[in-house]
């Protein structure tokens, strides 16, 4: 039986004895035989149809090198896929290059996955870094309607109005996105809607969301109901909740 690297080699130089009028094919074969766990045999199919120039293919190779730990190679597949115009590809180069502390190189394959909600925060983080803070503010506030992340961090900005923060809040809590009900919460509360913000941090905790159930915690202590405030502690802190651990070694039974 051949070692999965010569079995790999193999198919490689058979496919290269092929052609195909629907070079997809090549890409889907590599799929299923990723699902399928064979990732050193779905090599060379992603390779053909990197070959034909399938577009998603160079990503999806990139992320198998990436997962299988092949870190350099996987950068490089990543940066083709980002100057092929493919987003997420910007994006896993971006994630390698700021790890590895080039922020400069971050920040320009960042910029090309704006259209990614996950984006505009981490752009933001990495031009900071490198004394664009105007830049970093503009894109975060440009982008609160899209991303819940820059929803949040605009909101928190001492600059930006109450009024304004609870708008693209409220727009991404009205799609279901309950990572936001925590600084809802608060904005509501400065708004003089204490009842509103606590309804809010019902419904995410309800939802799961542990730091709500930390949050809505305590406002019942806040309230003087520590005996309810201590079972949403133990609740978040059994679920990994750091915070919630410190708070109920900070007021025991």
């Amino acid at each position: 039986m051949s070692e999965p690297r010569d079995a790999a080699e193999d198919i490689r130089v058979a496919l290269h004895r092929l052609s195909s009028s629907a070079p997809e094919e090549f890409f889907n074969i590599a799929n299923d035989l990723r699902a399928l766990g064979c990732d050193d045999a779905a090599v060379p199919f992603y390779e053909k149809a990197i070959e034909a120039g399938v577009p998603e293919a160079t990503y999806n190779l990139a992320l198998l090198h990436h997962e299988r730990g092949r870190t350099e190679i996987a950068r490089s597949g990543f940066v083709a896929a980002s100057e092929a115009g493919d987003a997420k590809g910007a994006f896993m180069a971006a994630q390698i290059f700021e790890a590895c502390g080039d922020d400069d190189r971050a920040a320009l394959h960042y910029a090309r996955a704006l259209e990614l909600p996950e984006t505009p925060v981490r752009l933001a983080r990495v031009l900071r870094r490198i004394g664009l803070a105007q830049e970093a503010d503009d894109i975060v506030a440009e982008s609160a309607a899209m991303s819940w992340e820059s929803a949040v961090e605009h909101a928190l900005r001492d600059a930006t109005p109450v009024a304004e923060g609870l708008t693209h809040l409220d727009h991404h809590w009205s799609r279901g996105e309950t990572r936001v009900a925590v600084t809802l919460a608060l904005l509501l509360e400065e708004d003089g809607r204490a009842d509103d913000a606590e309804a809010v941090l019902l419904v995410a905790a309800e939802a799961g969301d542990v730091q709500a159930l930390t949050n809505l915690g305590t406002r019942w202590r806040d309230n003087g109901d520590l005996e309810a405030a201590r079972r949403a502690w133990v609740d978040a802190a059994l679920r990994g909740d750091a915070l919630a651990q410190r708070l109920l070694e900070q007021h025991p039974a």
